[in-house]
């Protein structure tokens, strides 16, 4: 099933492994040209490869450091010359290291907001203005459930993917009205590559096996086990869909029911 993306043009950030390269499937297979955004030149042609499946011609791919000023100015470009003017734009990439927050430094901080806040602004900047012209715009960021339920040992995530969530949601106020939606997608404990460097972190700090720290988060969501990427793409996807064009300034929760909050 397409949802209205036939002839749209996607920018989908970290797309050459896990939750981005999923959206980007997603994406394609709802009728989306994809431009894969990754730093591994070797991952993004594996990646635009496997693409051509569901999006044939309309793929192409840039390696290239989101934490770089250039990147999304460039990677919105590179998409428009090969794909036409981005209309959506999925803002997903690494993670910050795992620390406990008495221990994070006024460095790590600023490294954070490097690596999460600065490539989202400099991605909306560089894409907004087409957006505007269709007078149609999907921006999504992937953040994560530590924007509603911050999670121990987690601190630059905690802080710096809820200052994501925070200046979107004032983003969205401001662009409702010509057709632009702003959202966020917060997962919960998704089976990746990132998940796995994340256990073994946690078992170094606090004991234990990467394995058993898996199967306790896995344990903690009332599904009681880890999300696949798929899942999470298929709320990505859906948020830049046409049928979703009544949600905007949403921090989305896909999670397995990990966080109980009532909002």
């Amino acid at each position: 099933m397409t949802r209205g993306l036939e002839g749209r043009v996607a920018v989908v950030g970290g797309s050459s492994s896990g939750l981005g390269l999923a959206t980007a499937e997603a994406l394609a297979r709802d009728g989306a040209g994809v431009l894969v955004l990754a730093r591994s030149p070797e991952r993004v042609e594996s990646a635009v490869a496997r693409l051509r499946g569901a999006a044939g011609d309309r793929v192409a791919g840039l390696a290239a450091d989101l934490t770089d000023p250039s990147t999304p100015a460039r990677a919105v470009a590179m998409a428009r010359e090969r794909l036409g003017p981005p209309t959506i734009v999925v803002a997903n990439g690494g993670g910050p290291p795992a620390m406990a927050a008495v221990n994070a430094s006024a460095e790590d901080l600023d490294a954070a907001c490097r690596l999460l806040l600065l490539p989202v602004q400099r991605l909306l900047e560089a894409s907004i203005a087409d957006m505007h012209q269709a007078g149609w715009g999907r921006f999504v960021a992937i953040t994560s459930v530590a924007v509603l339920e911050p999670q121990p040992g987690l601190v630059l995530s905690n802080a710096l993917r809820a200052a994501v969530t925070g200046y979107l949601r004032s983003i969205a106020d401001e662009v409702a009205r010509d057709g632009i939606t702003v959202n966020t997608v917060c997962p919960g404990y998704t089976a990746t590559d990132r998940l796995q460097e994340l256990a073994e972190a946690r078992a170094a700090r606090d004991g234990g096996t990467a394995e058993e720290i898996l199967e306790g988060w896995a344990r903690h969501a009332p599904v009681q086990r880890l999300l696949r990427p798929e899942e999470v793409a298929a709320a990505v996807a859906f948020l830049c869909s046409e049928e979703a064009s009544g949600i905007t300034g949403v921090a989305l929760a896909v999670d397995g029911g990990y966080h109980r909050g009532l909002l």
